[in-house]
């Protein structure tokens, strides 16, 4: 079940599974509707499935940046701490600063979607009527974006 990716390594797929039954009874049937329920939520932990499996994807290589970033960080740091007070301003610094906020906005919207999963499960996965958790990032105003 492997394709050849765009010019890339083959990429693996997730396996699916299509069944056909011809039901000789009623769509009315207990016994259809609960088969056809059960086969919903089949599907529907396959889609969760797959987000995660690229979420973690996704994680793996925010992993290696944020490493990647924290080397060149501690390196400047320590290239800065031989200078002594002899260096001149940084030029850099407000693209930096900017970029931090980028990545604590990043760290904020992970924590969120962590802390609002585990309390939801807490809660064994009801929420009073009316009320419906909004997991992740919080929804901000989009102003300009710099590059």
């Amino acid at each position: 079940m492997e394709s050849q990716g765009p010019g890339g390594p083959p990429r693996v797929q997730a396996p699916y599974t299509v069944l056909l039954l011809p039901l000789g009874t009623s769509c009315r049937d207990p016994g259809a509707r609960s088969f056809f329920l059960w086969l919903q939520r089949m599907q529907a932990l396959e889609r969760e499935q797959d987000a995660l499996w690229q979420g973690l994807e996704l994680l793996e290589h925010g992993q290696a940046w944020f490493e990647g970033r924290l080397r060149e960080a501690q390196h400047e740091q320590l290239h800065l701490g031989a200078l002594g007070e002899n260096f001149l301003t940084d030029l850099h610094s407000k693209a930096r600063g900017l970029q931090l906020a980028q990545i604590q906005k990043v760290n904020m919207c992970l924590q969120n979607l962590i802390q609002e999963k585990e309390l939801l499960r807490q809660k064994g996965g009801i929420w009073p009527k009316g009320e419906t958790p909004q997991l992740g990032c919080p929804k901000m105003q989009k102003g300009p974006t710099r590059v």
